[in-house]
């Protein structure tokens, strides 16, 4: 049943899901990227979660929640379009130049977080580095190994903070 607490996430959910489907996944790829870029900049510069060193994480997941209980009406299987995104969006880097620009993604949420975060590292004179994400409906955790070494971190380094988060940012100073 979909609560009016949280009838603003599922019908986001809801809106990936129709955007695939009228538009495609290139522009549904866009308008999340651009969703979250235009929240950063209403937002302004920072960062949400814990620290440890100059390592951003988020021992919870946004909208955690809302994504499993979704899921759950979907019959407990993942919507095709978050797949077809979430292999979209892999494509993308494996064919960049600049792999470590990309999101680890486990989620079609995380399309979102990254290019929130991006942006409000940027406006806080801040680049990062998403070195790894953990999924909250499966136990999986997914590494983006070019941003890991780009950040100058192991991957070991990136797994035990995965144990605690679900979300790892390397963040450097532009300034520093």
């Amino acid at each position: 049943m979909i609560r009016l607490k949280n009838i603003l996430p599922k019908a986001f959910l809801i809106g990936i899901v129709e955007m695939v489907d009228i538009s495609g996944v290139e522009k549904t790829y866009e308008w999340i990227n651009t969703l979250g870029i235009k929240l950063a900049e209403i937002e302004g510069p920072g960062f949400e979660g814990a620290w440890e060193d100059n390592i951003n994480y988020l021992p919870i997941y946004p909208f955690g929640n809302e994504l499993i209980e979704f899921i759950h009406i979907y019959g407990g299987e993942t919507p095709h379009q978050f797949t077809e995104l979430i292999n979209y969006v892999n494509k993308l880097k494996e064919d960049s130049d600049d792999p470590w620009d990309y999101p680890a993604l486990v989620s079609v949420l995380d399309i979102f977080q990254s290019s929130y975060v991006k942006r409000r590292a940027e406006l806080a004179g801040a680049q990062i580095y998403n070195v790894g994400s953990k999924s909250v409906i499966k136990n999986i955790k997914v590494y983006n190994e070019e941003a890991i070494e780009k950040a100058r971190m192991t991957k070991d380094q990136v797994n035990k903070i995965l144990d605690r988060a679900f979300c790892v940012n390397k963040v450097e100073y532009l300034d520093r």
